[in-house]
């Protein structure tokens, strides 16, 4: 049996600013070719993180995590307050342009906080929001 040669993929770091179920879902469509590899899955998650979710990560004891999904349900719980403090509709609305920026720089800003609003915002309600 010949096993291919394993690369971890480029990951964007987890900086604790965005929603942690959409790292996770990113994660997972960048791994989805090893979605049934438990081991290699929890293995390879340490280089999606940076900061004290390394830390976090170097001090889970193997006891905690026996799946994939075990480190999921970790993950989100330590993660918890990143939930708690994600963007909702009404942080869009009261989103105001600085005067230093460009209109195109504002809807960027306003696009990057868009994308981490729980649950996702339609196309239509974007555009009546903003």
């Amino acid at each position: 049996m010949v096993i291919p040669k394993f690369k971890v993929p480029d990951f964007d770091k987890y900086k604790g600013t965005t929603y942690p179920m959409n790292r996770l879902k990113m994660y997972c469509r960048k791994m989805g070719a090893y979605a049934k590899d438990n081991k290699l899955l929890i293995h390879v998650f340490q280089e999606s993180l940076t900061g004290v979710d390394v830390t976090w990560y170097a001090n889970l004891k193997p006891s905690q995590v026996h799946s994939w999904k075990d480190l999921m349900v970790a993950f989100i719980r330590q993660c918890q307050y990143d939930s708690d403090m994600a963007p909702d509709r009404m942080q869009l609305q009261n989103m105001c342009k600085k005067g230093h920026e460009s209109f195109k720089e504002y809807a960027q800003r306003w696009r990057d906080l868009a994308a981490q609003v729980a649950p996702p915002m339609t196309k239509r309600e974007m555009l009546t929001v903003i």
